[in-house]
């Protein structure tokens, strides 16, 4: 069992470690530029680990994009990560899969017309 190697707090305090994050804003829509990388903290052992890559809209999956491009930066492979998300369009699975093959993705839909603006509504984001 590998939690009996530690007491069950530096269990837990071992995997809050393990949370990275990362910031990516978007540029203007027709401005043509990917996403910008703000901010990226990850743990120092994130390429031995499985990642899993939350993002709740996925509309064109250039910010994804640019998050698998940091993850990769830090030597995790491909097979090691996956995407986590509510909603996706085809075009960003395409995108995704075309442009790293061995890459997960986890939804609960894959629909044409998702809501471009969800994500700003859901949280709150849209005032």
């Amino acid at each position: 069992n590998a939690t009996s190697r530690f007491t069950k707090k530096q269990w837990y305090q071992r995997r809050v470690r393990g949370i990275g994050k990362m910031l990516i804003r978007h540029q203007e829509e027709d401005s043509g530029k990917p996403p910008k990388v703000i901010y990226v903290r990850l743990p120092s052992d994130i390429a031995e680990r499985n990642v899993l890559l939350m993002y709740p809209l996925m509309n064109t999956g250039g910010t994804i994009h640019q998050s698998i491009n940091e993850l990769k930066k830090n030597n995790v492979r491909e097979d090691k990560i996956i995407i986590c998300t509510l909603f996706v369009t085809p075009a960003a699975v395409s995108l995704i899969l075309r442009e790293f093959p061995q890459v997960r993705i986890l939804t609960t839909e894959v629909n044409e017309d998702c809501a471009l603006h969800f994500g700003e509504r859901y949280f709150g984001t849209d005032r």
